[in-house]
């Protein structure tokens, strides 16, 4: 498995180029296609604290909980998600992600039941995701007075076209600026914790 670490040589994050290989991506990407018309929306105009660890940023974008090849594959990348961390983990959640022209995801950390989150872009030309690990550790609360209209600026940039992100979502804050272009993006994102049952 090829892997690189980025975020300023962190081991919060990773990329590897083969851990969803080309043919579970074309399925992924069918099964994202069918579930589009029937996907629901997030729109969040403000930013909110969840459990008091959870810093939400504004944000707006669709998502499908549908789809059991990704559910299926969500198993399947348990093991090969614990050789790349190194940590034993379980499934937790997964999604399909829509963005349209406009469409954004201001800065936030994920859920705190989903300490690591794998991210795969499926089809469109994606903005880059920015990762900010200068923010690893600033409470919840201090992150709302850095929230910018429309998502956020700065931070590491990382392409989703140079191979699939592993990275611990949960602790280190990110966002995507809004899509500019007319073409849309699909992206799928799995969620793990190593938490017990």
């Amino acid at each position: 498995m090829s892997v690189s670490s980025v975020a300023h040589g962190s081991p919060l994050c990773m990329v590897s180029d083969d851990l969803i290989a080309e043919a579970e991506r074309n399925d992924l990407l069918a099964e994202a296609t069918c579930h589009r018309a029937q996907a629901r929306r997030t729109d969040r105009p403000d930013w909110r604290v969840v459990d008091g660890q959870q810093f939400l940023g504004p944000a707006r974008f669709w998502y499908s909980l549908e789809g059991p090849r990704r559910e299926a594959l969500h198993e399947r990348l348990e093991p090969r998600v614990h050789a790349l961390t190194g940590r034993p983990l379980r499934p937790v959640q997964s999604n399909y992600l829509y963005y349209e022209q406009g469409d954004f995801l201001g800065l936030h950390h994920d859920q705190v039941r989903c300490p690591y989150t794998v991210i795969a872009l499926l089809d469109g030309p994606a903005e880059p995701l920015c990762l900010h690990p200068e923010m690893v550790g600033v409470p919840a609360e201090r992150l709302s007075r850095l929230v910018e209209p429309g998502g956020h600026t700065g931070g590491s940039e990382l392409s989703l076209n140079d191979g699939v992100l592993v990275f611990a979502g949960a602790v280190l804050p990110h966002h995507r600026r809004p899509h500019r272009t007319a073409v849309p993006i699909t992206v799928v994102t799995f969620c793990f914790t190593d938490q017990p049952d």
